[in-house]
């Protein structure tokens, strides 16, 4: 199946990662998508951090057609719209942003707002959330998706802040539950080694396959 026809949720639950990052330029955001499409990324978040990042967005989004790309740190209706026109295919929020929710449900977009507390998971959900972005994952700590998983089983939780990418700390948030992991600074912290460290965590990612 080509990553096109694919929605996030399908590649989450086969690939357990999304990497994340704040493109520099459009030099730097294409020297890291290529990196992770060359070890295997299907699908990654361009967080929305500076007055550039739409000019980026756009000339990446071109340069990697075969790549699923979303936007993180939104939050205007305003953004989404703008960058759902230039084909993000996901949203992304620290916190659930109302405004947000309603113009991806207009869109169709997928969405996946922050939270940090089981009723901030909950909350995120009834908006209609694709998945819900468990944040700071360094504060919270696996205990809490622990929790969460208990008395709210069926939703999909994305972890972000405090994954290191290493085999131990990603078995460690999936075990507690996880549907996936979001990989930022660290991840990019040695571009050579970059690709071994990506291509090996995804054949641990696999071999723990979703099952919801």
């Amino acid at each position: 199946m080509k990553v096109l026809d694919m929605t996030l949720l399908d590649i989450l639950h086969q690939d357990r990662l999304l990497p994340l990052f704040t493109p520099q330029s459009v030099t730097d955001g294409a020297d890291k998508l290529a990196r992770l499409q060359a070890a295997g990324i299907r699908a990654v978040e361009i967080t929305h951090r500076s007055a550039n990042t739409l000019a980026i967005f756009r000339e990446l989004h071109s340069q990697f057609p075969d790549l699923l790309l979303g936007v993180g740190t939104v939050f205007t209706a305003a953004d989404v719209h703008a960058f759902a026109d230039l084909g993000a295919a996901f949203i992304v929020s620290p916190c659930l942003v109302p405004d947000v929710a309603t113009a991806c449900r207009e869109l169709s977009l997928a969405y996946l707002p922050g939270a940090g507390t089981v009723r901030e998971v909950w909350e995120a959900q009834e908006s209609g959330a694709a998945a819900v972005k468990i944040f700071p994952g360094e504060v919270l700590g696996p205990a809490f998706v622990r929790a969460v998983k208990g008395p709210l089983p069926g939703i999909p939780l994305l972890v972000t802040g405090g994954v290191q990418p290493t085999r131990a700390s990603v078995g460690e948030w999936l075990d507690a539950g996880a549907l996936a992991l979001g990989l930022g600074s660290k991840l990019f912290a040695e571009p050579d080694n970059m690709k071994a460290v990506v291509q090996d965590l995804l054949t641990f990612a696999h071999s723990r396959e979703a099952t919801k």
